[in-house]
């Protein structure tokens, strides 16, 4: 049979077909250090990123809402990028960031009070910027606010960052920067203090499960 003398096309090299590649893990805490460590551009902004709303909230809880809250944040983060040679276990970042904030927040708790002390003014006198607070939790949020602001300060720490922050018992006095013992003792005490003051509260009972007086 005679074949025309149209040759056919060239069908060229078989097509590959493209290579899938898996997404690449999440970045851990012990890859950010590394890479914090090792000098990368943007290690810093993910750093920031990942971990200031923690420290931020940890920084609120202590203090509440102050004019120096950012600025004790920002503190936090620069004192952690000139001392992340300091880290000896990268898993632990987190709680190493609350460490550090908790030590700002001591500093900043034993200037306000040289301030207070100075300005020979009551400590009511002294007027504190409010969170305004809405809805049918206002009473409660504001009575937990006054327990913790009338706490002494190393048990109001202790108790916020074991029991809100939720570290370990171990973590936690680390990061408050007390032996295993003291961090003990001062949660017992603070914990004590505020079951106390919050059964006087009709709600704050009924959500303890207590019943009220």
């Amino acid at each position: 049979m005679a074949t025309s003398g149209l040759s056919q096309p060239d069908a060229g090299p078989p097509r590959r077909q493209a290579e899938v590649h898996p997404a690449p893990a999440p970045e851990t805490d012990s890859d950010l250090v590394l890479a914090l460590k090792q000098g990368e551009a943007g290690a810093p902004g993910r750093l920031y990123d990942r971990h200031s709303p923690g420290v931020q909230g940890l920084v609120y809880r202590l203090l509440g809402r102050e004019a120096e809250l950012d600025d004790i944040v920002q503190e936090v983060f620069i004192y952690a990028l000139y001392s992340i040679d300091k880290l000896r276990e990268p898993a632990a970042l987190r709680s190493w960031l609350l460490g550090i904030a908790v030590g700002k927040v001591r500093s900043h708790l034993r200037w306000r009070f040289r301030r207070r002390w100075l300005s020979f003014l009551p400590h009511d006198e002294v007027p504190e910027p409010a969170v305004p607070v809405s809805g049918p939790d206002e009473d409660l949020v504001s009575y937990v606010r006054s327990i913790l602001d009338d706490l002494p300060a190393e048990e109001r720490i202790a108790l916020v960052v074991h029991r809100i922050e939720g570290l370990s018992l171990h973590d936690a006095a680390i990061a408050s920067g007390m032996s295993l013992s003291t961090f003990k003792r001062r949660l017992a005490r603070g914990e004590a203090r505020f079951m106390a003051r919050a059964k006087q509260h009709p709600g704050l009972n009924g959500v303890l499960g207590g019943s009220p007086s």
